[in-house]
């Protein structure tokens, strides 16, 4: 009864009230979906199984900042690890946090300064991964300038480098 009620209204009702109350609805609508389908992809969908990509990982600049929080993530998964970076004391450090936090973790370090030895820390790391399953690769690495400036700012020569 209420429902025929509400389509006599609607009947009733000018043709351009009808276009602009679907155009809102229609708006609203698609808002919601929007909504509905981040908050899927934020909070509910499962995440990947990275090990479907390989049972190792590499990842250079290993020992601070980034690459190092990335490498605890990876061996919490279950990921081997090789672990890429240029202090021997720093890799020997986070190689033996990853152990602490993982005792099952897999843990191979390879020495390599990428601003200096590349043919040979490449060459390096051919040589540990070989015949490994590396399905990631985590290429962290960076230089740095000896002081702080903005990208165009920088001598050219510095650049180079």
């Amino acid at each position: 009864m209420e429902l025929c009620a509400c389509l006599a209204s609607l009947k009733e009702q000018p043709a351009w009230i009808l276009a602009l109350s679907t155009v809102g609805f229609l708006s609203i609508l698609k808002a919601s979906v929007g909504t509905l389908l981040w908050l899927y992809v934020s909070f509910i969908r499962p995440g990947r199984n990275i090990a479907g990509y390989g049972s190792w990982a590499v990842v250079t600049g290993a020992t601070d900042g980034i690459g190092r929080s990335i490498a605890f993530q990876l061996a919490g998964r279950g990921l081997g690890l090789v672990l890429v970076g240029r202090s021997p004391d720093k890799l020997r450090d986070v190689s033996a946090a990853i152990r602490d936090e993982n005792p099952k973790a897999r843990i191979e370090t390879v020495l390599i300064d990428f601003a200096g030895d590349l043919v040979e820390g490449i060459a390096r790391l051919k040589e540990a991964i070989k015949g490994m399953d590396v399905g990631i690769l985590v290429n962290n690495a960076g230089m740095s300038y000896p002081y702080a400036k903005y990208f165009h700012e920088v001598d050219a020569e510095l650049i180079k480098i």
